[in-house]
């Protein structure tokens, strides 16, 4: 049997103290009596070892924390149940009624003691048994002072005694099982077939499918960059060198100058042509500076 976790419900935390094994019943238990409540006798009673004599262990220690629990005070959030539970040597199973699928509640009863009914822990009255009349006995009682002493009497006739009851749960508990599978594959030989080791998978390169995917579409983005930057320059440079001057024949509109004027340079306005490209001025010869010279009086033709 293992320990049960605590478990809340509305609100409530139940604590669970487990009797696992067999507690070995106690020689002498059966007569030491105590009256708690006046004009009753109760015994083996685990109260009798904490108040009476603390030498007397009739119960395991899990049954005397549940059935003295009020006596940490009054506390309605928790509380502490016995589970899982079997009855201690010489006690009898008085009650085992399953109350769910996974929920079994146990009642025992000790020694020579009759099940009348359940009742909940601090409460006598669920096992009884008969004093017969004019058996003299000793027990355990208050006085005045509340001070605990010892006490001889005997009964004109038969008087009830009650046993304390040791009640709990005993529950199933869901364990999960995991199978595993592993596939084989059988190679034939001589008619016979043989399973063989499944393959080893390869080593891990060190980087995932996800971090792979991202490298390849970097590496691709960089190469489309640097071709789109080659193609442009490759085209600058081609038009630089298609830039040239075009003949006159080509040209609309051409002006053609008087004759007569010395050193007229020819000028030609382009029209609304629209497949003419402008060039650059070609850069591999320095400007030259005009030479002085006397100015000339150059009359028109015809003065």
């Amino acid at each position: 049997m293992s320990n049960y976790p605590p478990e809340t419900h509305e609100g409530i935390v139940t604590s669970w103290a487990p009797i696992a094994s067999t507690f070995p019943s106690s020689k002498g238990c059966e007569t030491l009596f105590w009256s708690v409540v006046a004009s009753t006798l109760a015994a083996w009673d685990p109260g009798y070892g904490l108040t009476v004599d603390s030498n007397v262990h009739c119960v395991p220690p899990a049954v005397t924390s549940w059935w003295n629990q009020d006596r940490l005070g009054v506390n309605s959030l928790t509380r502490v149940s016995l589970g899982p539970i079997t009855c201690p040597v010489g006690y009898s199973t008085a009650l085992a009624d399953v109350e769910n699928q996974s929920s079994t509640f146990v009642a025992c009863c000790p020694p020579d003691y009759t099940f009348v009914a359940i009742k909940s822990m601090g409460n006598t009255g669920q096992c009884s048994s008969v004093i017969p009349a004019n058996q003299v006995i000793t027990y355990a009682a208050r006085d005045a002072s509340s001070s605990w002493h010892t006490f001889t009497t005997s009964y004109t006739t038969a008087s009830p005694a009650w046993g304390i009851q040791i009640n709990g749960y005993n529950i199933a508990q869901v364990t999960g099982t995991t199978s595993t599978s592993s596939s084989t594959s059988s190679s034939t030989s001589s008619g016979t077939g043989s399973p063989s080791s499944s393959p080893t998978p390869p080593p891990s390169s060190g980087l995932s499918t996800g971090a792979k995917a991202g490298v390849g579409v970097g590496v691709a983005l960089v190469a489309i960059a640097l071709g789109a930057l080659m193609v442009f320059i490759l085209a600058r440079r081609k038009s630089r060198r298609n830039a040239v001057a075009l003949p006159a024949s080509e040209l609309d509109g051409a002006y053609k100058p008087k004759s007569g004027y010395a050193d007229q340079v020819q000028v030609y306005e382009l029209g609304n042509r629209t497949d003419v490209g402008m060039g650059e001025l070609d850069g591999r010869e320095a400007p030259v500076e005009m030479q002085s010279r006397t100015p000339v009086d150059v009359k028109p033709p015809g003065h």
